[in-house]
């Protein structure tokens, strides 16, 4: 009773006990002497070895419980008074591995697991923390974009510099053959053409005629050499 009471001890407060510690539910776990002795009994070596779990001890502690939990005077009867009334599971009759039909039964009676959640204080460092990590998250995204664009502009210049060379190496390897492949014809016209058609066009200019192109072309079918 006086784990449950409440704090204020005012004879006029309708609370007759602490709702923060009082509990929702109550599970008595009921068993015979014998099942518990030879639960007992078939404990491995290891978990019994330097604990309380041994076959006097047991006796002990259970003749000590049965002693102060008579079938009128319990601590069930307490909760009973508030009505939150206990929850009777007998052990002995769940042959279950590991009880999980008493769990099972547990499960349905209590419900979903519930989270009472955290303390004001609790809940203000959480939403710190996180707003925190929101604040890290977004400093980190933000620095790899930045990281990416420059990465991209930098690989952007690389490419256009190395376009740009190239067709520079592109244009002078065109005009280098341009310029090779002209000279036959080039010299061709220094040799063949170029002495003829010099002085006609100084003739036509003398002369000027009022077909200047007939006139050059009849001079040059005059004058050229190749011909008879």
């Amino acid at each position: 009773k006086e784990l449950f009471a409440p704090e204020d001890d005012d004879d006029n407060q309708q609370e007759a006990y602490n709702k923060t510690i009082m509990p929702e539910f109550v599970v008595s776990l009921e068993a015979s002497n014998e099942y518990l002795k030879e639960r007992v009994m078939n404990l491995p070596q290891n978990e019994v070895f330097e604990t309380h779990n041994t076959e006097e001890d047991l006796l002990r502690r259970l003749k000590l419980f049965r002693d102060e939990n008579e079938k009128d005077v319990t601590v069930f009867n307490y909760f009973d008074e508030f009505e939150i009334h206990p929850l009777p599971i007998k052990v002995e009759e769940d042959h279950s591995p590991k009880l999980l039909s008493t769990v099972e039964t547990l499960k349905k009676k209590i419900g979903e697991p519930r989270n009472y959640g955290p303390t004001p204080e609790e809940k203000a460092q959480m939403e710190e923390r996180a707003r925190e990590e929101k604040l890290r998250q977004e400093t980190e995204q933000q620095e790899e974009i930045e990281r990416q664009e420059k990465l991209e502009k930098e690989l952007r210049e690389k490419r256009e510099t190395e376009w740009s060379e190239r067709l520079a190496q592109v244009q002078q390897e065109e005009q280098e053959m341009l310029e090779t492949q002209s000279i036959p014809l080039r010299n061709y016209l220094m040799r063949h053409v170029l002495p003829t058609l010099t002085d006609g066009l100084m003739e036509v200019c003398k002369v000027r005629p009022d077909d200047p192109v007939d006139y050059l072309a009849d001079y040059l079918f005059k004058k050229n050499p190749q011909v008879d």
